[in-house]
């Protein structure tokens, strides 16, 4: 297969990742949390960038990366405030 066809899985499906990054964003607050996440951002931007897309492209991506770690966030404080029914 010629290189021009293969694709990388976006940063934003990897499951994973997402939930290591929200995680670490979870226990981390203030400027820690932001020197994080922009350490985290540009990693990530020269990881897209490197694999052959646009710098533009890679941006949008690091963007969706970042929507489902708040996602991942969000489902995880909606978890923790969900009270636990017994019979």
């Amino acid at each position: 297969m010629s290189p021009e066809k293969v694709r990388a899985f976006p940063i934003d499906r990897q499951l994973f990742l997402v939930r290591e990054v929200a995680a670490k964003l979870d226990n981390l607050h203030g400027e820690p949390a932001a020197s994080f996440w922009r350490a985290k951002a540009a990693e990530l931007l020269d990881l897209v960038v490197g694999s052959g897309r646009d710098r533009a492209t890679a941006s949008d991506e690091v963007r969706r990366f970042f929507l489902a770690v708040q996602r991942e966030l969000s489902a995880g404080l909606a978890a923790e405030q969900t009270p636990i029914l017994s019979a």
